[in-house]
């Protein structure tokens, strides 16, 4: 519970920069990311080696993992019961991303929009996504 209030608080911050005009930049993007995995990591045992090489489109096959990549969208709330968030994902890239990674981010979201249909696993749906997502933009970024 507090892992929520801490992100929903850093989300309201987020917004409030954009809001005013400040931008968001990609070092502010960083500390959202920690945020997220310091819910994540200790929740799913994942070093920081590991959960490091999800941003460099290293994908270990195991259960752990995609429930670990699961959980990060989840509470970025890209994803909800294994399917992709697309319109609620789109539009916090549009307001969030840093100008110079928004058009790249959102045509890979575009080109993903399908890639959870059919998977009943949610921790299976996110890590095809990610994949998904990696492929169409190879320097997506991930926490």
């Amino acid at each position: 519970m507090r892992g929520t209030y801490k992100l929903a608080s850093l989300v309201v911050l987020l917004i409030g920069l954009k809001i005013a005009n400040a931008g968001v930049t990609f070092e502010q993007m960083q500390k959202a990311g920690e945020l997220v995995r310091s819910i994540c990591q200790p929740k799913f045992k994942m070093s920081d080696e590991q959960a490091n090489g999800f941003g460099k489109a290293q994908f270990p096959d195991d259960k752990n993992s995609k429930c670990y990549v699961n959980c990060i969208l989840e509470n970025m709330q890209s994803m909800k019961r294994g399917k992709f968030q697309f319109e609620a994902t789109k539009k916090q890239a549009e307001i969030l991303l840093p100008d110079d990674m928004k058009e790249a981010t959102i045509k890979a979201m575009v080109a993903c929009k399908g890639a959870t249909d059919g998977i009943k696993d949610p921790c299976e749906a996110a890590y095809s996504l990610l994949k998904c997502l990696h492929s169409n933009h190879e320097d997506f970024f991930f926490p």
